[in-house]
């Protein structure tokens, strides 16, 4: 079942749900405290994806009105409800990796509980400044639990941006919207509607992005068998040197845009070939050096330029050598071992790498040998 379905379907029992509380107790605020379960858990299944971090889940937002709204053991309570509705409805190929995902979320809202409990009463100034002070504060401990965890997971910072800004800002304005600051001038439940819809503008804006993202991805790829079918490079030969590429990098710990451009750039690594003289028409062979400058040149000119500085024979990066080795190395594997093709880097001429680079590219292959 697609997003959309789903949302649908939870619209609909929640809106049931709160229509039967509505009737066995009109007026009360369990109605409402039903709908923003509900949203908690719509906003499981709606993420924010930006590039270069893990996803972020809309629900963050979301719990933030409850704990502002609810007394601390109804808000755990909806928030923990809503994690175990989740898990029916995430898309998760595992109920194991679903159930991690909701307990990840689950601690990520029960600290920022904490945060507000143990903050709001103390009051140490005008009470609209306290308030948006401690919504601000909680919401700052649910980001920072969720990528603590992802930390844990990854090994990896994230970056901090546009996803963090968009759900503490929405969060603080709808917590602020549904109950007012001291319980006065609230919208309700229209006021989460309201200041919910720049997030979802920030999801939609994400989306595109990724839809972007995908089909430049494939464009990438079908580029880099083109050398392949032409007879210019071994089958099968930037898959596995951008796949070591990418594993050399995460072992040095790059971040996670020098990952890309590296893994474009092994993909691409041949398309210069595409653009020189066949060999019998320039009666001298085709040197490497002259396909990397020239396939450096191509990529300079469009978005992938940062990619195209790995390529050059002159880049002296951390990138340009891993990617150098990863493609040195597939080459002498076509008829070597792994501990031969290792020797003969580590022995020719042209052993001109950073040791560190090359220790690091030395642990990958012994440890997970590629081709």
């Amino acid at each position: 079942m697609t997003l959309a379905p789903r949302v649908a379907l939870l619209a609909a029992v929640t809106a049931a749900a709160a229509m039967a509380v509505e009737l066995w107790a009109p007026g009360g605020r369990s109605t409402g405290l039903v709908v923003l379960t509900g949203a908690v858990v719509a906003g499981e299944l709606i993420v924010l994806r930006p590039r270069h971090r893990s996803p972020v889940p809309l629900s963050y937002a979301f719990m933030l009105v409850i704990i502002r709204a609810f007394p601390a053991p109804e808000a755990l309570g909806a928030i923990v409800v809503a994690e175990l509705l989740a898990v029916l409805l995430r898309t998760d190929p595992t109920l194991a990796r679903r159930i991690t995902a909701s307990a990840h979320h689950l601690l990520a809202g029960a600290a920022g509980l904490a945060v507000y409990a143990l903050l709001w009463p103390l009051q140490p100034m005008n009470p609209t400044a306290w308030m948006l002070t401690v919504l601000a504060a909680s919401s700052v401990t649910m980001l920072f639990v969720h990528e603590a965890v992802n930390f844990v997971q990854t090994r990896r910072i994230p970056p901090v941006g546009g996803p963090d800004l968009a759900l503490i800002a929405s969060g603080m304005l709808m917590a602020v919207g549904f109950r007012g600051v001291g319980g006065h001038e609230s919208v309700g439940l229209w006021g989460v509607a309201l200041f919910s819809v720049p997030l979802l503008a920030a999801w939609f804006s994400y989306e595109r992005l990724a839809v972007i993202s995908r089909t430049s991805e494939q464009t990438i790829v079908a580029l880099s068998v083109v050398p392949e079918m032409a007879g210019l490079a071994r089958g099968g030969h930037a898959a596995r040197v951008a796949a070591l590429s990418v594993q050399v990098g995460d072992a040095m710990g790059l971040r996670r845009s020098e990952i890309d451009d590296l893994r474009a750039a092994a993909l691409l690594h041949h398309l210069g070939h595409l653009c020189l003289d066949a060999p019998e028409m320039r009666d001298e062979p085709i040197e490497p050096f002259e396909v990397a400058d020239k396939g450096a040149e191509i990529l300079r000119q469009t978005d992938l330029s940062s990619a195209g500085d790995l390529l050059a024979t002159d880049a002296v990066t951390v990138g340009g050598q891993i990617l150098r080795l990863a493609s040195a190395y597939d080459d002498l594997r076509e008829e070597r071992e792994t501990a031969e093709a290792l020797d003969a880097l580590a022995a020719g001429p042209g052993f001109l790498y950073d040791r560190r680079v090359f220790d690091a590219f030395e642990r990958v292959v012994g440890a997970a040998p590629v081709g």
